[in-house]
């Protein structure tokens, strides 16, 4: 199998800006992308200012092209992740493992290799989303002595249009927060069907199929919960599209709590004496 070359070479990443030119570089031809995992000749050539443009494998078949990787690996240990702004840094650590060994034996006296990764969902002129991820290795005592994009004339002037290429991580941040912020609001309008003395409102919530005259009070009523069973399945049947519905929890939280039946308690209390 023919050594698959690196997208990048003697190559560092500085900024999120410098991550989307060498990404459309990818996108407009300019630069290869890698379509296979490293084998153990393109491990051994994986050296400081290394970078590597993968797409992620889709979980819809239909979507697949054939050239996407379910993972990518290069044969070394890594260290938990650290986040720098929307980047994840890994710091290679000592394994025991049969490729790392080898890997060590081949490259005595390198520093330690740190690993840079940028994913993005990268939005298709056609519609279609794919998702790329970026990934390039330094050494902190190299770093500074590698290119960046403007040396190089042929990615300098490479203009990227806005929303190609946005960060996954923020995607999905803003993903939770409007999860959240749907959660909270459907809260609200849940607690604005109870007034502040606990009691459903004289006027049913339009959320709600089981109005609150068909409801007891449970400040007032003082049976047990169990002989409200036949006036709520009697509303149900006037109801029958309530069947489906439930009653706030904040009327369901009120209702006393039912006796414990006799039996139940001479059994727990033979339990607390028994010698």
């Amino acid at each position: 199998m023919p050594t698959q070359h690196p997208t990048c070479t003697n190559l560092r990443i500085r900024s999120v800006r410098d991550a989307e030119i060498i990404l459309h570089g990818v996108a407009t031809g300019r630069l290869p992308m890698v379509h296979r995992r490293l084998d153990d000749e393109d491990r051994l050539s994986l050296t400081t200012g290394c970078i590597y443009v993968w797409e992620e494998r889709s979980s819809n078949p239909l979507e697949c092209t054939g050239q996407e990787i379910q993972r990518f690996t290069e044969g070394r240990s890594w260290g938990p992740s650290r986040a720098r702004d929307d980047f994840l840094l890994y710091y290679e650590k000592e394994s025991n493992s049969r490729s790392s060994v080898h890997l060590r034996n081949n490259l005595m006296g390198s520093s330690q290799l740190i690993k840079q990764t940028y994913s993005v969902i990268v939005h298709e002129p056609d519609g279609q989303t794919r998702k790329w991820h970026l990934n390039a290795y330094y050494t902190q005592d190299t770093v500074d002595q590698l290119k960046t994009v403007d040396d190089i004339p042929s990615l300098r002037g490479i203009g990227v249009p806005e929303g190609r290429y946005v960060c996954a991580r923020t995607s999905n941040t803003r993903r939770s927060s409007r999860s959240s912020a749907r959660a909270g609001s459907t809260g609200e309008r849940l607690r604005s069907t109870v007034d502040r003395r606990g009691e459903l409102p004289s006027q049913p919530s339009p959320s709600l199929s089981i109005s609150s005259s068909t409801l007891p009070s449970p400040s007032t009523s003082t049976s047990s919960p169990m002989s409200r069973l036949p006036s709520m399945s009697r509303a149900v049947e006037h109801h029958p599209e309530s069947a489906r519905r439930l009653a706030p929890l904040e009327y369901l939280q009120a209702l006393p709590q039912p006796a414990r039946s006799p039996v139940d308690a001479e059994a727990l209390n033979s339990f607390r004496h028994a010698p």
